[in-house]
């Protein structure tokens, strides 16, 4: 349960930086949900070193590496088995992929906030990226009505936020699977 808290407590985190895309229902749509983690059973945590970029170190929570459990169900994954974990592909894209995760929130309806991310699958480890609303221009933002919780209204809109914020922000965590 720790381990799902600090995992909540990061995303939550990476949302208040800055405004992370988010919506109250799922985006992605069953036709381009792809399940790329294979039989992978444990996600262990790394991030990438602010002192040194080449360097890449273990997530740890009081000196013990994170790791989360996975499971596939259907067209999508548990972590923890508490958070909802789906994949979408971009057309075009080898190993990337639109990555949508559900997290509990009982003061919504149907239980859940969604938010997204970029995954990019190298051998056995996905890398992730949160772009988010400071990263496109007010033009945009106005175009798709985006207020201050950047809250997507469909999935049209969360493929174009993601090619318009593509260059914006970079893969500073991964996690190694087994």
């Amino acid at each position: 349960m720790k381990r799902l808290r600090t995992l909540l407590a990061v995303m939550l985190c990476a949302m208040a930086a800055a405004c992370a895309f988010g919506s109250y229902t799922p985006l992605i749509p069953p036709g381009d949900v792809v399940l790329p983690l294979g039989t992978a059973e444990v996600a262990g945590a790394y991030a990438q070193s602010s002192d040194d970029p080449t360097r890449w170190d273990p997530s740890t929570d009081n000196g013990i590496t994170e790791e989360y459990d996975i499971r596939q169900d259907g067209y999508g994954y548990w972590l923890d088995e508490d958070v909802w974990l789906v994949f979408g592909k971009i057309d075009g894209r080898q190993g990337e992929y639109l990555m949508q995760i559900a997290t509990p929130e009982e003061s919504v309806d149907g239980g859940y906030v969604y938010n997204y991310a970029m995954g990019n699958l190298v051998s056995d480890r996905l890398f992730v990226k949160f772009p988010d609303c400071d990263d496109l221009s007010i033009d945009t933002m106005n175009a798709l009505d985006l207020d201050s919780e950047c809250a997507l209204a469909s999935y049209d809109d969360l493929k174009r936020v993601f090619a318009e914020t593509e260059g914006a922000s970079s893969y500073t965590t991964y996690y190694q699977l087994r």
